[in-house]
């Protein structure tokens, strides 16, 4: 089974080019609860700008973007890179994203 997402925190809001996006990282899943204490203040701040610099690739319908795994490569994907939820207004799942660090 898949994990799912259930909730999470907000980070920060950020606006570039017009569209606003909530920044956030996921608390819980169908299959874990993050720890408390984590991700670490750097994480996240890091993560909002990662967010800033990938922000025309997510969908049109996303307004949340919430951190499911810190920055790390996958089999399928050698890339440095943290792996998101994008979620709609109504905290529905639009889907899974890879965001890259672009400095």
């Amino acid at each position: 089974m898949a994990t799912r997402f259930v909730s999470s925190q907000l980070i920060q809001t950020i606006q570039k080019g017009g569209k606003k996006i909530a920044v956030e990282f996921v608390d819980k899943t169908t299959t874990w609860i993050r720890p408390s204490g984590f991700p670490a203040t750097s994480v996240q701040s890091e993560f909002v700008q990662v967010v800033e610099e990938n922000i025309e690739s997510l969908k049109a319908t996303t307004s949340i973007v919430a951190m499911k795994e810190s920055e790390h490569q996958s089999d399928m994907d050698k890339r440095l890179h943290y792996t998101a939820f994008e979620l709609d207004s109504n905290r529905n799942v639009l889907g899974t994203i890879h965001l890259v660090k672009h400095r």
